[in-house]
């Protein structure tokens, strides 16, 4: 092995425990406790191969003792079996095992918890570039489940396993050098074998992974969009979409099993070999009186007895490849950074009243800008519309308000302070906002409405229903407030989730308010029984609505006209309807619905 390739390997082994150890340090003493008794289990083991050459040597064939001493030994043999058996083997093992089962989920949960942390905390530009899939087969498929297979069989198996190589070849020792010589030839010459497949099983677990990953992301996909399969009637055209992809993890399957096999068949062919020639020396060495028949039986049973433990081994070797593989893609998304960060000394607390002011700002997602050097002010109280054709920047400006994204370039202040200084849950706790397709959580639609107060008492919670209209139909389900949502509230009509979303946000009682087409699931009559107490609670408080209609632009008290990234107009809405302009146009040609 070269220099570069050794370092590869220790960084590669250093990695992997350096992620693991932090988990199973609080719990060192009792894994080193399972190992103690996976280490007797493995003993224990030994004495059960080796045991044969007593019974045939010291029982069977023994002369010059008598009958009544041949069954005393017999039964005192057999004895020994049982109680090693049942106890240094059986109950020894069991305890071990629930020592290490009981430590395992314990790391388990801490790395599920840590990465779901570290995941949940971080900016929408990691969210746009990760399916919803890929991430839950991080926490609850095979990424995680390769780790915990291999501290599994580290822990619990291997331990086992070394110590019965070990008594194992000590004790044939003691009878003829000449056997054991050959018996760890054996075991030496199938050791190499094994490194060997273990090198080539981790680049064919990586690549199966890699493969893995993509299709589960795709086809979560596919599950997600099935009411848009339904609607445009393409069932047939995405069941060959998903053709395609289990046809791929078929084929990927088949290449990793077929290799797999041929790496034990590898391992399998060498012992076939290493049987051989320890059966043509024992019996040379039994011909010339070197071994007794019973160390003899006893040479061939610990060769095969010594299968498991090499094979235990092997299997650790192959899945440490698959646990640094998964090691590896955990690793990238636990290293990368929110674009987003809060800062080390949040500016506290967040104003309750204050002024949104762009100085420069610019914002762009990856090479494409959004927005352009926006120098804007926006008073504390006032009602500003937000206007302006698709792509123009309207969701890009209240997504930097609520700092889900930073600007790019220049400052965006809130009460004299850049919001970048704020921690970006407390900003965001100081808006209600209503998105244009609100997620509804599978929960009650008691829960769904306390995620913003969670102490608010049910009259309150009913009046917030009352003024979104929503408690219309609330008060007609099964269990009212209590009533179960499907996923993403697939039981509520669009125009129903947008009234629960209005709700949610009057019962926060927010100092600033953000509507991205609050209404625009609603009909005529709905938004204006809704309008009138919506338009009542955000009275002098600050409110950015992006809005596709006339009314709701009418009562703002100014209206930003946007344009590729540009605030192109800036003026109360009949001002902006006598002068000529993309206001204007989009009036006239009813892009502004009445």
């Amino acid at each position: 092995m070269n220099q570069s390739s050794a370092a590869k390997k220790e960084a590669s082994q250093i990695s992997l425990w350096s992620m693991l150890w932090p988990k199973i340090r609080p719990y060192r003493w009792l894994v080193l406790l399972a190992m103690v008794f996976n280490a007797a289990h493995g003993i224990a083991i030994s004495y059960q191969t080796l045991m044969t050459k007593y019974l045939i040597d010291d029982v069977v064939l023994k002369a010059g003792i008598t009958m009544d001493a041949r069954m005393q030994k017999l039964f005192w043999l057999m004895g020994a079996y049982l109680a090693i058996s049942l106890i240094g083997r059986m109950a020894v093992w069991h305890i071990g095992f629930r020592i290490f089962t009981y430590v395992r989920e314990r790391v388990l949960m801490a790395l599920r918890l840590n990465f779901f942390s570290h995941v949940n905390h971080l900016c929408l530009r990691f969210h746009r570039s990760h399916k919803s899939g890929e991430l839950f087969n991080y926490l609850f498929g095979s990424t995680l489940g390769q780790i915990q297979s291999y501290f599994q069989q580290f822990t619990l198996q291997v331990p086992g396993a070394v110590f019965t190589l070990i008594w194992t070849l000590a004790w044939v020792a003691r009878w003829d050098w000449i056997m054991t010589g050959v018996l760890s030839i054996s075991v030496a010459t199938t050791v190499l074998v094994l490194n060997s497949s273990r090198r080539i099983m981790r680049t064919i677990t990586r690549e199966f992974q890699q493969t893995e990953t993509a299709v589960s992301g795709y086809v979560a996909d596919l599950l997600r969009g099935s009411r848009d399969v339904k609607l445009f009637a393409i069932e047939e055209q995405v069941q060959e979409d998903f053709s395609e992809q289990v046809d791929m993890i078929r084929k990927k399957s088949y290449e990793r099993e077929v290799k797999t096999h041929l790496q034990w068949m590898k391992q399998e062919g060498v012992g076939y070999f290493c049987f051989v020639l320890l059966c043509i020396m024992g019996a040379i060495r039994f011909l010339h009186g070197q071994i007794t028949i019973g160390e003899f039986q006893a040479y061939l049973a610990s060769f095969g007895a010594l299968q498991g433990p090499l094979q235990t081994i092997f299997n650790v070797g192959t899945q440490k490849g698959g646990a640094q593989a998964s090691l590896e893609r955990l690793e990238k998304v636990m290293t990368t950074v929110s674009s987003t960060p809060d800062p080390a000394k949040p500016v506290q607390p967040v104003p309750g009243a204050g002024d949104i002011v762009f100085t420069g700002a610019s914002f762009r997602y990856d090479d494409a800008w959004v927005l352009r050097n926006m120098a804007l002010t926006i008073p504390y109280g006032q009602h500003v519309a937000l206007v302006g054709p698709s792509g123009a920047g309207k969701t890009t400006l209240i997504q930097l308000v609520l700092r889900l994204y930073d600007v790019s370039e220049g400052v965006l202040a809130l009460g004299g302070a850049d919001i970048r200084k704020y921690k970006g849950a407390d900003l965001r706790r100081r808006f209600g906002v209503v998105p244009q397709d609100p997620f509804i959580f599978s929960t009650t639609i008691r829960e769904n409405l306390q995620i913003v107060a969670p102490e608010a008492p049910e009259q309150r919670i009913i009046d917030a229903c009352k003024l979104a209209n929503a408690w219309e139909f609330i008060e007609k389900m099964p269990e009212k407030l209590d009533t179960k949502m499907a996923e993403a509230g697939a039981t509520l009509s669009g125009g129903q989730r947008q009234r629960v979303a209005i709700a949610r946000a009057l019962l926060a009682e927010p100092a600033y308010f953000v509507l991205d087409e609050a209404t625009s699931a609603l009909d005529t009559l709905s938004e204006r029984l809704i309008q009138n107490s919506v338009e009542t609670a955000m009275k002098g408080r600050t409110a950015l609505i992006i809005a596709h209609r006339l009314a709701t632009v009418k009562n703002c008290d100014r209206v930003l006209v946007l344009e590729n990234g540009y605030v192109v107009q800036d003026g109360t809405y009949a001002d902006l309807t006598q002068r000529p302009g993309l206001f204007a146009d989009l009036v006239a040609g009813q892009q502004l619905r009445a």
